[in-house]
């Protein structure tokens, strides 16, 4: 996991911009970059967190100045939150039921919503879904239920829930089986995921039993799937930051 560079955390001299999409009594924040982006990014909070919690400064310029060096090919990125505005619970089980409410929600009103505002609908092979912690977990319960929606797949630091709070880990196998099961049922489309944490963060012992117990299934995964583990990793967003900076140019490429 290469370091992102001091100089990418100050502000790009050609930024791109955020706008905030409304719809009923919700809302999600757009970014575009400066030139026209092939590729989109729907790019999901933490527990507890909200839009902003990737739309500060420090990812912003990240993104601006990886794209105005090369490093990125334009991408859009879309920021919902999971969270209906009166929820006060924000607890791992009352997120864990939001988040998997939120799929719906995610098929239905943002992803028309951002990609009618860009302009264009994005072909699934130019589609990614990706989230920290709790966002993780949503990510996962994306792949196993759109596949049809999304190609490439970024859960970071959180297992699928798909047995039980933190099943990743207290149901490793269960777990893995649902997820090629999921594969098997979406009709066996191509697909990619990239699941990152790190040695010392907290979600490591469930994301990596899931992921060890997901080897028994190579029928549905082998080729589709990397995990990386960085060495000291903690669970934080600023490391989050560190996993996007060396998996997002990554997004759209092809064996």
């Amino acid at each position: 996991m290469k370091p992102i560079p001091m100089e990418y955390l100050s502000a790009c001299a050609r930024p791109g911009t955020v706008e905030t999409l409304p719809y009923g009594d919700k809302f999600a924040l757009l970014y575009a970059p400066v030139r026209p982006a092939e590729r989109i990014l729907y790019l999901i909070h933490g527990g507890g967190g909200d839009q902003h919690s990737f739309f500060c400064p420090e990812f912003l310029n990240m993104v601006d100045n990886m794209i105005d060096a090369g490093e990125l090919e334009p991408l859009t990125i879309v920021s919902p939150c999971f969270y209906d505005p009166a929820e006060t619970d924000k607890t791992p089980a009352a997120s864990g039921i939001a988040v998997k409410k939120f799929i719906g929600e995610l098929r239905e009103e943002v992803v028309p919503l951002a990609e009618n505002r860009v302009g264009r609908a994005f072909r699934r092979e130019d589609r990614a879904v990706s989230g920290f912690s709790m966002g993780g977990v949503t990510t996962w319960y994306a792949f196993l239920e759109a596949l049809d929606l999304f190609y490439d797949f970024l859960p970071l630091s959180g297992d699928c829930w798909v047995c039980g709070e933190t099943g990743g880990g207290k149901f490793p196998e269960a777990t893995a089986e649902a997820l090629a099961a999921a594969v098997a049922k979406q009709g066996s489309p191509d697909f990619r995921v990239h699941a990152i944490t790190g040695s010392r963060d907290i979600a490591f012992p469930n994301l990596d039993a899931q992921m060890r117990a997901m080897e028994a299934y190579p029928d549905a995964f082998r080729g589709k799937v990397r995990y990386d583990v960085m060495e000291g990793g903690v669970h934080d967003y600023e490391t989050i930051f560190r996993y996007l900076y060396n998996a997002l140019p990554e997004l759209g490429r092809r064996e």
